[in-house]
């Protein structure tokens, strides 16, 4: 067989070590990719979005897929590097509200006592602590913030007790509230569709055509895995959750079947954005 003679796009590709990525692995992981000319890596970021976007405007990844209101929020500013491709997930990131075992803080109402611990500025743990205060009527204007990174750093910082407030999502939390080490006060949904894969503007621009390949393809991995009978006891095993959770999150959760971006839900993320000065 004749060797091809076109060289590999190599595409550096980011996302937070969560379930909701396992169709970009598999994707990534299979080979599926190289049929498109595509050579891709995957990076875990564990700080989450904020994270990510510093990492895409610094040209340290090329593909990361974002919270939603994180991705928008950094779109807005003049200087972003890149731009929203295509809705990753249509349902919800069902965010857990955390406190650590020993605190003042026993429910909602008790919020104005709260430091928001956030892995950095600009993140969906800090942009949702400004939905989540404005949801029980308090002012936005000054919440307090406490910068811990990720996980791990909420986990140090909880070990101490105090009145801290730490947005996660609920089943990557679920194992450290059910051995003690946090209590979960509560759910918190997002009010639209979580994830968004982003890209930079100067690759999208080169490579239009193998980004939209790679998209579907990681689209497709994401439908044959909604379909596998072994999906759920794979991602139990892969992100070390117990499979009844694992049942729970995987009926719940949707994602896109074609490259979509909705300019409405895009519009309307911003705007309440601009109600609460985020951006």
């Amino acid at each position: 067989m004749a060797q091809s003679n076109k060289s590999l796009l190599k595409l550096r590709v980011g996302g937070v070590p969560e379930h909701f990525n396992l169709p970009w692995r598999l994707a990534i992981g299979s080979g599926a990719l190289k049929k498109y000319d595509i050579d891709a890596s995957w990076e875990e970021f564990h700080s989450g979005t904020g994270a990510m976007v510093q990492a895409l405007n610094s040209n340290e990844v090329d593909v990361a897929t974002l919270l939603t209101e994180g991705a928008i929020k950094a779109a807005a500013q003049s200087d972003c590097q890149f731009e929203l491709f295509a809705f990753y997930t249509q349902s919800p990131l069902i965010w857990g509200v955390h406190t650590p075992a020993e605190t003042e803080i026993k429910s909602l109402k008790d919020l104005n006592k709260a430091t928001f611990a956030i892995s950095r500025y600009g993140s969906g743990s800090n942009l949702m602590a400004y939905l989540l205060a404005e949801s029980q009527g308090l002012s936005v204007d000054n919440l307090k913030f406490e910068i811990i990174d990720n996980l791990d750093g909420a986990r140090q910082l909880f070990r101490k007790g105090g009145n801290y407030i730490f947005l996660w999502e609920k089943f990557m939390t679920k194992p450290l509230v059910d051995n003690g080490e946090m209590h979960r006060l509560a759910d918190f949904p997002t009010p639209w569709s979580c994830f968004v894969t982003c890209v930079r503007k100067d690759l999208l621009k080169q490579h239009p055509k193998q980004i939209e390949q790679m998209m579907k393809s990681v689209l497709k991995s994401a439908k044959n895995l909604k379909k596998s009978p072994i999906a759920e006891q794979l991602i139990a095993e892969q992100y070390q959750l117990e499979l009844v959770d694992v049942k729970t999150w995987f009926k719940s959760t949707h994602w896109y079947k074609n490259i979509s971006l909705d300019s409405r839900l895009i519009n309307d993320v911003e705007v309440k954005l601009r109600e609460l000065n985020i951006i």
